[in-house]
């Protein structure tokens, strides 16, 4: 169903089973305080030229947040029982007091890395400005946003800092309530992915068939193999945390290269290396036990204009099913099983039985089976090439903005974590995010180094600087 209106300043839509899903998977964090999925995206920004020593840097970002907001209104939409609900600010006040539950700067951080932990859930898509280390954190909860939306929008606010930089640079900023012509934005309210994509409503015996499958593979995660943990079933979560390591430009080429000359990307031989990691860091009990992952993929490239661009940043078209590795397969074996799977990409007849497939999950997270014990294990979710989403410079050597890093990762309610990985300016990342009740730094430090280690033994490439 599209967006309707209820009254003369508030619209609302159904919730679509792929974002349904989302929330069932994340909410049950709400009454903790948390949300498990929510995800965070980073970027450190250098201010350049004339903007080097603006002071009034924090209103500039707002009012760019404000502007952000106009282009991307869904990132003031909120779930509201099974429909999300937009308002239309009818008053500079209502303006106001929606960027006074959605703008913060931050003095006390020294990184967002600081900031994360102590997010609780909210109503809106927020956005924090970390003051010590320049650096932008967007959080949302995960039914509004997948993965690539976030760099997107990223990118399109600093460049909306750059337009209105001149203005800040020569005065106050004007309102943003009278400075866009409110009301006009509800046209670009995102749909959900099914009606992106034309989903039908009645599936046919074939896309229910294809749905079944894609479905199957979450039986897949029974008896996996996990890694230890602290605390029993019964600890509760504390904060998010992130490990991160970053290759030198060199060895990330040195990588890419011998990657390509054996027939594989970058993430089909992470993937490996993180699962022979699973397995070698295993519980003591788990030897011997299958590892099963994510393949997530984007839904964005397969849909029709304009949800297949950066005007639909704001909202989740993303897609995923579990695969299963034995111990006892090689290195090689895993590296090409993930190759495969991810070259499978998104069939047409994939897409149009989504509906479908995110139906059955639904259906099955209602009356969720209780498993015999918590999974532990670390899985994965590559961004791919950071540079497709945002660029490294904006404006001008005068007047504009570098960026010099990027993150992304989700918050972690259980004893599972998850390895994102990524490539910009030149530099392949891994970060791996995990709770900070059921492991230690330590221990998640020294797991990312060895998924590090791994792959540069497989490749035979000598750590370069």
């Amino acid at each position: 169903m599209p967006w309707s209106q209820l009254s003369t300043h508030t619209f609302t839509r159904p919730l679509g089973p792929n974002e349904v899903f989302i929330k069932l998977v994340s909410d049950p964090g709400h009454a903790l305080g948390r949300e498990h999925w929510a995800i965070n995206y980073t970027v450190t920004i250098s201010p350049r030229g004339d903007l080097t020593n603006l002071s009034s840097l924090p209103d500039l970002i707002r009012y760019a947040w404000s502007h952000l907001r106009f282009q991307h209104p869904s990132l003031a939409a909120y779930p509201d029982a099974s429909n999300a609900v937009y308002h239309v600010p009818d008053s500079a006040d209502a303006l106001q007091e929606w960027l006074s539950q959605s703008f913060f700067v931050i003095d006390d951080a020294k990184s967002a890395d600081e900031v994360i932990p102590t997010i609780k859930p909210a109503a809106y898509a927020r956005l924090y400005y970390i003051r010590t280390a320049k650096q932008l954190l967007l959080h949302t909860a995960h039914w509004r946003m997948d993965g690539v939306g976030g760099p997107l929008l990223l990118g399109q606010l600093i460049d909306l800092m750059v337009l209105h930089s001149k203005t800040a640079l020569s005065g106050p900023l004007p309102d943003p309530f009278d400075a866009f012509p409110w009301g006009e934005e509800v046209s670009r309210l995102t749909p959900p992915v099914e009606e992106a994509g034309d989903m039908p409503e009645t599936p046919t015996e074939e896309q229910k068939r294809i749905a079944q499958e894609a479905v199957s593979t979450f039986a897949l995660a029974a008896g996996a193999v996990g890694v230890p943990y602290t605390g029993d079933a019964s600890t509760p979560p504390a904060g998010t945390l992130a490990a991160e390591l970053t290759f030198s430009p060199s060895t990330t080429a040195a990588v890419i290269a011998t990657a390509k000359a054996r027939g594989l990307s970058i993430t089909a031989a992470v993937h490996a290396s993180l699962a022979a990691v699973n397995f070698r860091r295993a519980i003591p009990a788990h030897q011997g036990r299958h590892y099963t992952s994510t393949i997530k993929l984007s839904l964005r490239p397969y849909l029709p204009e304009p949800y297949s661009t950066p005007v639909a940043a704001s909202g989740l078209y993303t897609s995923g099913w579990l695969a299963r590795v034995d111990q006892n397969s090689t290195w090689e074996d895993h590296a090409r099983t993930y190759q495969a799977e991810y070259q499978k990409g998104i069939s047409a007849q994939y897409l149009q039985a989504h509906r479908e497939y995110a139906t059955l999950l639904v259906n099955i997270l209602r009356n969720p089976p209780t498993p015999p014990e918590p999974p532990s294990d670390v899985d994965i979710s590559s961004m791919g090439v950071m540079e497709k989403f945002l660029a490294r410079e904006y404006g001008t050597a005068e007047c504009g903005f570098e960026v010099t890093h990027v993150g992304v990762g989700v918050e972690m309610l259980t004893r599972q974590g998850v390895v994102f990985v990524w490539t910009f300016r030149d530099r392949l990342v891994l970060r791996l995010v995990y709770n900070e009740a059921y492991h230690t730094a330590e221990q998640m430090a020294g797991f990312v180094d060895d998924v590090r280690r791994d792959l540069l033994e497989r490749f035979q490439v000598d750590e370069r600087g």
